[in-house]
């Protein structure tokens, strides 16, 4: 499969790692040092993917010892085996730790990171808007809210977690965030709301989620419209 341009280079948003980067790197057990060492490599890496190398090749250069601050700084549980590596997988093993750079090749909302699967929500692809959108409506809420948030919209979303199927609606990022789109998306999540409270009455979880609804979809509504973030392959 061809990798399309835009996925070709690790985009750092910035010479160096993020703070969200350092942050996460430090609570997986880097020492400062070995956040240095890290960040090198990603910026070698860089520089080496601009030349038109693939991230396999690119890792397929890496010493031993490396690859191993590699497993370590992504939080892999398993040994790297860069020729069982997915494209996409091999390509965000060479991302910031806080998803800058990377690429959800097939948009099935399941990112690959080595041979790990995870989610990110909103969605990598998603328009920058959109992103912009999120951030803005969660800006105040607590880390365990936000991922309580992002598994409730995920698994909504049509990403079943533990299989990882692709999501069933085969929408471009475009038509998903759509105005009818995301219309669409925040009616199906009050509905499953009301249900579950219902069934269990106003808990504190259903009001971060009911809240959170209504930011989402005031700064939703006021978003211009945007690309999205991934170009057909």
């Amino acid at each position: 499969m061809s990798i399309p341009s835009q996925f070709s280079t690790v985009n750092l948003a910035q010479p160096g790692l993020s703070q969200k980067s350092v942050s996460l790197l430090q609570r997986r057990g880097l020492s400062a040092v070995q956040v240095d060492q890290f960040e090198a490599l990603l910026v070698s890496a860089n520089q080496k993917l601009s030349a038109d190398q693939t991230a396999k090749q690119v890792l397929a250069g890496f010493s031993a010892d490396q690859i191993k601050l590699l497993q370590q700084a992504t939080s892999l549980a398993d040994p790297i085996r860069i020729d069982s590596l997915s494209d996409e997988g091999a390509i965000n093993l060479l991302a910031q730790p806080d998803k800058t750079g990377m690429v959800d090749l097939n948009n099935d909302g399941v990112v690959e990171i080595g041979k790990a699967k995870t989610l990110a929500y909103p969605p990598l692809n998603a328009p920058a808007g959109v992103h912009q959108a999120w951030e803005k409506a969660t800006a105040n809420l607590s880390e365990a809210d936000v991922m309580m948030l992002q598994f409730h919209m995920a698994t909504a979303n049509g990403i079943e977690l533990g299989t990882h199927l692709p999501k069933p609606s085969g929408l471009s990022p475009e038509q998903e965030w759509s105005t009818a789109g995301w219309q669409s998306l925040l009616e199906k999540m009050r509905s499953a709301l009301d249900f579950s409270v219902s069934m269990d009455g106003w808990t504190r979880t259903h009001r971060v989620q009911q809240d959170f609804y209504n930011r989402f979809e005031q700064e939703l509504a006021s978003m211009s419209p945007q690309k999205s973030n991934s170009q057909p392959t």
